[in-house]
């Protein structure tokens, strides 16, 4: 049964429980109360009856009396004596002699106006609410999958609109935990890294979570144009000397030593990282890949799989081609000593380079080769995209981070095995 009809069919049960109580409990009453005023009315219409129901209830105590011992044989019979002539008394000679009259009570009224008014109006008021606050969409498979295809297609532009809603919310709500954690995530979905980092801190500050720790170090090492020097390799050696088999800081650990060709490095941590991922694990197919890319680099054998994991297909070789310049107005106005960096990202989303090469502005104009060899993480690399933007920075200060006043030039979109590209710097980092 899939999770709709579930609900459907949990929500019905639900609804039917609640009428039954309802509709017993309202039957009782209006029960109870038809014969109340039934037998007010017949008091009402023979007194003699309310008397004699007054005389019974003050019989009854006399015998909880006795009961008690507060009333011994001899006090009891002279109280009931006492009693039976008040009460012939109090009903004359005319009472006595009136025929015996019987009491008819009729059958009460059954509340059935209320009562089907209760069984239509529940359930349809309950499904005009849900239709009004509720997510009807949620109900529908079809919608569902729909939902979900749209979430995969989630634009810059309304990333930056949850970034903001977030930052506004976070402003009321600072020790909000996977508040900042979310932020984060937007943030580096827009490519700002350092706003990422800052709010991966503000998280860190009220969780102590290792896995958040990583994911400040790899902001970090974005941040710095996949650099891993300084703070990152801090925090990774940190986390895994208090957990020698942290998947996510072994991980990480490969990937910044491939990042600066350490082949062998990256190939032991990923090695012991393979040993705590589950052969069904999503992750296993790109970290076979991956030790598969180390032991080449170290011109080792290919790594075998094992038994139970899946295969790992090769990822097919990719590459663009190309010839960066300097446009014509920036000619002599750029320091031969100025670092060039050309790279490629997605060219929606996250702007991590997939494939980077580095130079001087001595060297322009240069021709490039961006290719899986050129990758800064060897699980994101230029094969796995269809088609890639490519961009050139010249930064003076040689900063990974791009900075007011660097040059810069792009172009997008690039279809893998593109080959001549033009590529020329001629705009302005605001």
């Amino acid at each position: 049964m899939n999770p709709a009809l579930t609900f459907i069919v949990l929500a019905v049960g639900l609804i039917a429980i609640v009428l039954g109580v309802l509709c017993v409990a309202l039957w009782r009453g209006a029960q109870a109360g038809a014969l109340a005023a039934q037998a007010r009315d017949a008091a009402r219409d023979n007194p003699a009856l309310a008397n004699a129901a007054v005389y019974r209830d003050q019989l009854v105590d006399l015998e909880r009396e006795h009961a008690l011992g507060n009333l011994n044989d001899q006090e009891l019979q002279i109280a009931r004596d006492e009693l039976s002539q008040r009460l012939l008394d109090d009903l004359g000679p005319a009472e006595l002699e009136q025929p015996h009259r019987k009491l008819v009570v009729a059958a009460p009224r059954q509340p059935w106006v209320l009562l089907t008014s209760i069984i239509v109006l529940v359930p349809v008021l309950s499904l005009a609410m849900y239709s009004l606050i509720g997510q009807p969409e949620a109900l529908d498979p079809l919608a569902l999958k729909q939902g979900l295809g749209n979430e995969e297609q989630v634009t810059p532009e309304k990333l930056a609109t949850m970034a903001a809603s977030l930052s506004r919310r976070l402003e009321d709500e600072p020790n909000n935990v996977d508040g900042w954690v979310m932020l984060a995530r937007v943030q580096r979905a827009l490519g700002q890294y350092a706003l990422t980092s800052q709010s991966l801190r503000k998280a860190l500050a009220l969780s102590q979570d290792d896995n958040l720790a990583i994911d400040l170090a790899e902001a970090l090492a974005q941040q710095n144009g996949g650099d891993f020097a300084g703070e990152p390799w801090a925090i990774i050696r940190r986390v895994l000397k208090a957990d020698p088999r942290h998947l996510n800081g072994l991980f990480l650990a490969g990937s910044a030593s491939y990042s600066e060709s350490n082949y062998g490095d990256a190939l032991s941590f990923w090695e012991r990282a393979r040993e705590g991922v589950n052969a069904d694990s999503p992750d296993a197919p790109e970290l076979e890949r991956a030790i598969s890319e180390a032991r080449s680099k170290l011109g080792l054998s290919p790594s075998t799989p094992s038994v139970s994991s899946p295969a790992v297909k090769a990822a097919p070789e990719a590459q663009i081609r190309g010839r960066v310049s300097l446009g014509p107005e920036w000619v002599g106005k750029v320091g031969p000593q100025d670092t060039v960096f050309v790279y490629a990202t997605a060219v929606s989303g996250s702007r991590m380079p997939v494939a980077i090469v580095r130079t001087t502005a001595a060297a322009l104009p240069f021709d490039f080769v961006l290719d899986d060899s050129t990758a800064m993480n060897p699980s994101a690399k230029l094969s796995s995209m269809g088609e890639v933007t490519v961009r050139v920075r010249v930064s003076k200060s040689g900063q990974a981070v791009p900075q007011p006043g660097d040059l810069t030039g792009s172009v997008s979109p690039v279809k893998l095995g593109s080959s001549n590209l033009s590529l020329i710097v001629k705009d302005v980092q605001p």
